[in-house]
């Protein structure tokens, strides 16, 4: 490893350029990795802004600057640490063993991260060069000796492969005890860059809120023990608690499954030991995500960007061997009892195993991603992950619930539209039946009036025979659609009735006319 000197400044110099256009933006100013000037901030005394600062800046919220203590003027080097190219000319074109254990990974923020084991590393020295392990873990061999340096692991002096191929005798360094952490975490650097990843993260938002978004996320941290936990997951912790209380007593008193409230989130799914350590999380992440915006419904649901994104918490349980009760002792030693006496008993059911909580917390965002503790690390390191997610399903379930919207509105136009063709339909339908029932009419008329016409002709007429001629004119007439006459006694002829409504029927009642 190589340290460059890539800028001097007194304290306070680089204490009002974090605080001016913070830490990420002076590390960017003197091209080092973030974490490598935070370090060297951290070593200088310098206090960094708190969680949530730039958000509320930028929201307009009041802010609290911490001041800077001790001298102002001592001078501070600011170096960049790159890793020196040494190719090892004895060892060409290393290949990954494919036999060898899978490398264990996380992802942050879009990069991927190796865990390194002390003890397992350090057998993996021991088995194969230096350039080989690297190759396993996707990184060069002078990582693999820092890393190994970090965690006090011996490595093979130079030359002790090739004694070993050599068949000569060699002597491998016993593993020391250590104070050093027992793992290390440390990002993969031979990779491909993952540009699909990155890309996608937050894509949705534009340039300015996602730099914010990622702002908050990579400073979000527990507040401290002492510090008042946001009010609704107060309210609902102690609902929790209340519930677990009501469990209690039921069970005391052997009232199994009266108890019907239903459970309140995280009441069932975790234990009461991590109750507190769950809600401080929550805590943590609501604090962050307010000043965006973000708000908490009573059952721990965030509301962000209008939708509301559900967060299941588990805690995974160990399987131990049952240890019966007093009271299963004794209906043991009644069943004994009986068995010895020839009497008919029936064996108490007695579970085996008990199942209990073992702290393992698991975190599902919506139908986005799940988090869960591991050997390397534990959900409260992954809160600016677990914030991430949040926004992406939110973004998710607007994509879902504009596909639903866009789905019903499509449903509802096209029940509109069948209804409309119905209509349309039903009203050609009354108007093709009225035209043939007009036309019908119509040539009853025209047969009416051929055969007054043929009356007519008779070389004599009475005058009964005259008045019925005008009578059937009448009736002709309003027949006619054309004509539409109203008669005395069947008013105006119904053009949309069909055929067998518009017979004449004789009145067996009361004539209206009475």
């Amino acid at each position: 490893m190589v340290d460059i000197l890539v800028g001097t400044l007194s304290r306070k110099e680089l204490y009002e350029k974090i605080w001016d256009k913070s830490a990420s933006s002076v590390a960017k100013e003197y091209d080092i990795p973030y974490t490598q000037l935070l370090k060297q901030v951290r070593t200088a005394n310098i206090p960094i802004p708190p969680t949530g600062y730039w958000t509320k800046l930028a929201f307009g919220k009041p802010v609290e600057i911490i001041p800077l203590d001790g001298p102002a003027d001592t001078m501070i080097s600011i170096y960049k640490t790159i890793e020196s190219i040494m190719p090892d000319n004895n060892q060409q074109n290393p290949t990954i063993d494919e036999n060898a254990d899978p490398v264990e990974t996380i992802e942050q923020y879009g990069q991927i991260y190796n865990i390194y084991y002390r003890e397992k590393l350090y057998q993996e020295v021991w088995e194969k060069p230096v350039v080989e392990v690297a190759q396993q873990y996707m990184v060069s061999d002078v990582t693999i000796h820092k890393i190994c340096k970090s965690l006090d692991i011996p490595t093979p002096d130079v030359g002790y492969w090739a004694k070993v191929k050599a068949g000569k005798p060699t002597k491998q360094t016993p593993l020391p005890n250590s104070n050093k952490p027992a793992s290390k975490m440390g990002i993969r650097t031979n990779l491909e860059p993952q540009p699909q990843v990155v890309k996608e993260l937050l894509n949705y938002l534009s340039v300015e809120d996602k730099s914010v978004v990622l702002s908050v996320a990579m400073q979000i941290r527990l507040p401290d023990d002492n510090a008042k936990m946001h009010a609704k997951i107060i309210v609902h912790r102690k609902n929790v608690v209340e519930w677990h209380k009501k469990e209690s007593r039921e069970r005391n008193q052997r009232r199994f499954g009266t108890n019907e409230d239903t459970a309140p989130f995280l009441a069932d799914t975790i234990s009461e030991s991590s109750l507190p350590r769950v809600c401080r999380i929550f805590d943590a992440l609501i604090k962050a995500m307010e000043p965006l915006g973000c708000s908490l419904t009573d059952d721990l649901k965030f509301v962000l960007l209008g939708e509301t994104v559900p967060i299941s918490v588990s805690e995974s349980k160990d399987k131990i061997d049952h240890i019966p009760t007093r009271e299963e002792n004794i209906q043991l030693l009644e069943y004994e009892e009986k068995k010895r006496r020839n009497s008919w008993a029936s064996q108490p059911n007695i579970r085996k195993y008990d199942y209990i909580y073992n702290g393992k917390i698991s975190f599902s965002v919506g139908n986005i991603k799940s988090l869960r503790d591991s050997k390397s690390h534990v959900i409260e390191e992954r809160l600016g992950d677990i914030l991430i997610f949040i926004y992406e399903a939110s973004n998710e379930y607007r994509i879902q619930r504009e596909e639903r919207e866009a789905a019903e509105l499509k449903r509802l136009e096209e029940k509109r539209h069948r209804e409309d063709q119905r209509n349309r339909y039903n009203l050609e339908v009354e108007k093709t039946n009225a035209l043939v029932n007009e036309s019908d009419d119509f040539d009853i008329a025209c047969k009416i009036r051929a055969y007054i016409s043929v009356m007519e002709k008779k070389a004599s007429l009475t005058e009964n025979e005259m008045q019925w001629i005008e009578w059937a004119k009448q009736k002709a007439d309003w027949y006619d659609p054309t004509i539409k006459r109203i008669d005395e006694f069947f008013g105006t002829r119904n053009k949309n009735n069909e055929k067998y409504r518009k017979l004449m029927e004789k009145s067996y009642s009361s004539w209206r006319g009475e």
